[in-house]
């Protein structure tokens, strides 16, 4: 949902987030997608988990930032930086090299070992989400399947409040690899749970349906490829879609994607 690497093979960047912007008009977008995180990244910055904090290291002179262990041994990813309470301190955390960082907006607070809660998303108890996270543990099949869940009834209305995205995938989850079978399986149930509320991005990018009813790919002649058909052969994405590190979306996976769920969300009556 970081649209990382948005910018490749298309003739601009398409970045997810800012194409609904563009959607929804006098609507807000906040993007809190972050490359490179896990599900349990994403409870953690939504403030559904709330660990215990262990520090370790003493305050540094002048900004009077902290190291930090997690209970449940939750490391830091990515570029990931959130604000969040440590205690009754407010501040920013961030990754410093491996390891958590809780920098205070008052240098000289008190600090000590306490429960960190994120504040990122705090006043927006009213807001619609959509939902993309787990590709990164997607083996943890039934970690994902709780973690979503338990995102979707964060909100005030679940059952109106939540558009879950499925997974697609990439070279290294062709069907029968053990994470294209765990894709496909959390993608399987998502569908049965959350019906017109579930957009499957696999049936998008993996087949010759999903892929002709791409408008906005029309430029690529996908199904004039013979790489494409190579691809849905083994159940993946077609590598005109995918960036060159083999991972990621490139523009014109994006722009697929953008436009899915723009679709979805007149459909849901949300614009």
């Amino acid at each position: 949902m970081s649209s990382h690497r948005g910018e490749d093979d298309s003739p601009l960047p398409v970045r997810i987030h800012e194409r609904l912007a563009l959607a929804c008009g006098d609507g807000v977008v906040h993007p809190f997608g972050v490359a490179a995180t896990r599900s349990g990244h994403t409870m953690l910055t939504r403030g559904l988990d709330t660990p215990h904090a262990t520090l370790l290291t003493t305050p540094a002179t002048g900004t009077g930032a902290v190291l930090f262990d997690l209970d449940g041994g939750l490391s830091p990813v990515g570029p990931l930086v959130f604000p969040a309470r440590l205690g009754t301190v407010t501040g920013l955390v961030d990754d410093a090299d491996g390891a958590w960082r809780f920098t205070p907006e008052d240098p000289s607070a008190r600090l000590a070992d306490g429960t960190l809660t994120s504040t990122l998303t705090d006043g927006l108890d009213d807001a619609r989400q959509i939902l993309w996270t787990g590709k990164n543990n997607i083996r943890e099949v039934e970690q994902v399947l709780a973690d979503v869940q338990r995102l979707w009834e964060s909100t005030p209305t679940p059952a109106t409040d939540s558009l879950v995205l499925g997974q697609w995938p990439t070279e290294r989850d062709p069907v029968g690899s053990d994470t294209g079978e765990a894709l496909a399986t959390v993608n399987a149930e998502q569908t049965d749970r959350y019906g017109e509320r579930f957009l499957d991005l696999q049936a998008l990018l993996t087949s010759e349906d999903g892929l002709a009813s791409a408008d906005s790919l029309a430029p690529l002649h996908l199904l004039e490829q013979a790489s494409t058909h190579e691809a849905l052969a083994q159940g993946v994405t077609p590598p005109l879609l995918v960036a060159a590190d083999g991972t990621h979306l490139n523009g014109w996976g994006n722009l697929a994607v953008s436009c899915a769920i723009v679709e979805r969300m007149g459909a849901l009556r949300w614009l």
